[in-house]
C-alpha cells in the first residue's frame, strides 16, 4: 500500500476506506481516516467494491485474510489498532502495544487476548474485536526502507542557473550553507554559535526543495530527503531512535545536508487537539535537534508551506533559527530569471518574448511559471516538431494560465 505513489506497507494495521477500484491499472485507491490515501494492487482482494471498510494485515493469507469491516468502525473517531504483546504468568492481565505506549488490561472472558494478536481500540482507548491474530508491522519496523541510507537521494546534477529565483535569497541561503559546513569550523574558532539549521517558507511551486538540492549540489554534500508524512507512518513510537540513526549516518558521511519536507505535517503546535503520538513526536525531535552538534558537518534544511503552524519551540535559538521565506509572487525581475532558467536546455526558447510573459504572469509561482514551456512543448509534439516557435510559447502561456486557474479554483473548494 502506498500513500506516496508506489505500493508500501504505509498502511498495513489501519482501517481503510475504498474511494475507487481501477480494474484497468489493477489497482485499489483508499482513504484512511487520518485523511492519507494510497492505493495498493488490485491482486490483493478477490472482490473488493467501492465503499468498502476494510482492515488489511501484513500478510494476506489463508489464515490471515483481509477483513471487511462496519461503516460504524469507519465513524469511530480516534479509533486505533493495537498488538498484544505480552500476557501475564497468570493469564489474568495482557499488555497492549498502542501506538508505542504499553498498556495494561484484564483478560477478556469472549475474545481472550493472545500474544501477537492485532486488537481494533475504540476512541476512549478501549480494545475491541480481533482484526488479526498476527502482531502487524504498522510503522516499517522490520522494512529496509527505515534505514538511513534509503534516505540517500541524488540531487540530480542542477546548478544555480537552474534556480531562477530571487538572487538574494540564493546568496544567503549559499553563505549560511558555506558556513555551516565549514570543515575548519571558524565560527566556533570565532566564539560565536553555529549555524545547525535553516527554515526555508513558502507557497508550494516556489522552489524550496529545489534549492536544497542546488544546495547540496554546489557544495558536493550528500543529501537526505525526508518526507514528514512518511516518517510519522513509519516512525511512530520509535521515532527518536530513528532520528538518531538519520543524524549518525548523516555525522558518519559528512557533509550532509538533511531535509525535512513539509515538516509541518510532523511537528506542528502541541496542544490539547493534536493527536498524543505528534506531541510525543515534536518532543523527540527537539531533543535530536538539541542533541545534534553543527561541528560534525550535518546542516539540517527544513520546509514548509505553514510556518504559522509550527511548534515555536522549533524556532528558538540553537535550532532553526535561520529563516528564508520563497516569494509566492516573484517580481518582474524574478520572474524574468525563473523563465529563463526554467527554459535552459528547451529548443527554440529563444522564440519567447521575454517582456511579454513577464507582464502576463504577475502573481505566478516557479512552478506555474515552468509550467508555460510544458504545455508549448505539448503543442510542439502534437505538431510533429522538436523546437519551439514563438506561436508554441504563447499557446503554452495560454494553457498554464488555464490551468493555474483551475487549481485556484478547486484549492478553494477544499
Amino acid at each position: 500500500m502506498s500513500t506516496t505513489g508506489s505500493e508500501s506497507n504505509l498502511s498495513y494495521g489501519s482501517i481503510l476506506r475504498v474511494r475507487r477500484v481501477d480494474d484497468a491499472a489493477g489497482r485499489v485507491w483508499f482513504d484512511r481516516r487520518d485523511g492519507a490515501s494510497g492505493w495498493f494492487s488490485r491482486s490483493l482482494l478477490d472482490d473488493v467494491e467501492a465503499g468498502q471498510i476494510l482492515y488489511v494485515p501484513n500478510e494476506v493469507d489463508e489464515d490471515d485474510p483481509v477483513r471487511l469491516l462496519s461503516e460504524e468502525d469507519w465513524l469511530i473517531r480516534g479509533g486505533d489498532v493495537a498488538t498484544v504483546s505480552l500476557i501475564s504468568e497468570d493469564g489474568a492481565t495482557a499488555v497492549l502495544d498502542v501506538n508505542g505506549r504499553h498498556q495494561t488490561f484484564a483478560q477478556r472472558v469472549e475474545m481472550p487476548f493472545v500474544k501477537g494478536q492485532t486488537i481494533a481500540v475504540d476512541a476512549d482507548g478501549r480494545p475491541g474485536a480481533v482484526l488479526s491474530s498476527k502482531p502487524v508491522d504498522r510503522f516499517g519496523r522490520g522494512d529496509d526502507e527505515v534505514d538511513p541510507e534509503s534516505f540517500l537521494v541524488d540531487p540530480g546534477g542542477v546548478s544555480l542557473a537552474d534556480f531562477g529565483g530571487s538572487r538574494a535569497l540564493v546568496e544567503r541561503a549559499i553563505e549560511l550553507a558555506q558556513v555551516a559546513l565549514d570543515p575548519q569550523q571558524r565560527l566556533e574558532q570565532l566564539g560565536v554559535n553555529s549555524v545547525k539549521g535553516m527554515l526555508f517558507s513558502g507557497p508550494s511551486g516556489t522552489g524550496k526543495t529545489h534549492l536544497a538540492r542546488v544546495l547540496s549540489e554546489v557544495l558536493g554534500t550528500r543529501f537526505y530527503l525526508v518526507d514528514g508524512p512518511e516518517i510519522i507512518n513509519k516512525w511512530v513510537g520509535e521515532s527518536e531512535q530513528r532520528l538518531r540513526e538519520l543524524f549518525r549516518h548523516a555525522e558518519d558521511h559528512a557533509p550532509a545536508i538533511i531535509f525535512f519536507d513539509e515538516l509541518d505535517s510532523i511537528v506542528a503546535s502541541r496542544g490539547d487537539d493534536a493527536p498524543e503520538y505528534a506531541s510525543r513526536f515534536v518532543g523527540q525531535f527537539l531533543t535530536v535537534l538539541d542533541g545534534f552538534q553543527a561541528s560534525r558537518g550535518v546542516l539540517v534544511i527544513a520546509a514548509t508551506n505553514l510556518p504559522g503552524a509550527l511548534d515555536t519551540a522549533l524556532l528558538r535559538p540553537g535550532r532553526l533559527t535561520f529563516k528564508l521565506e520563497f516569494n509566492g509572487h516573484p517580481s518582474p525581475d524574478d520572474r524574468l530569471r525563473i523563465l529563463q532558467a526554467s527554459a535552459r536546455g528547451v529548443r527554440g526558447a529563444q522564440h519567447a518574448d521575454w517582456p511579454l510573459l513577464v507582464e502576463a504572469t504577475d502573481g505566478w509561482s516557479a512552478a506555474e511559471l515552468a509550467m508555460i514551456w510544458t504545455e508549448a512543448g505539448v503543442l510542439a509534439v502534437l505538431d510533429e516538431r522538436l523546437e519551439l516557435c514563438g506561436e508554441d510559447v504563447m499557446g503554452g502561456l495560454a494553457r498554464a494560465a488555464r490551468n493555474r486557474e483551475v487549481s485556484r479554483r478547486q484549492g478553494e473548494q477544499q
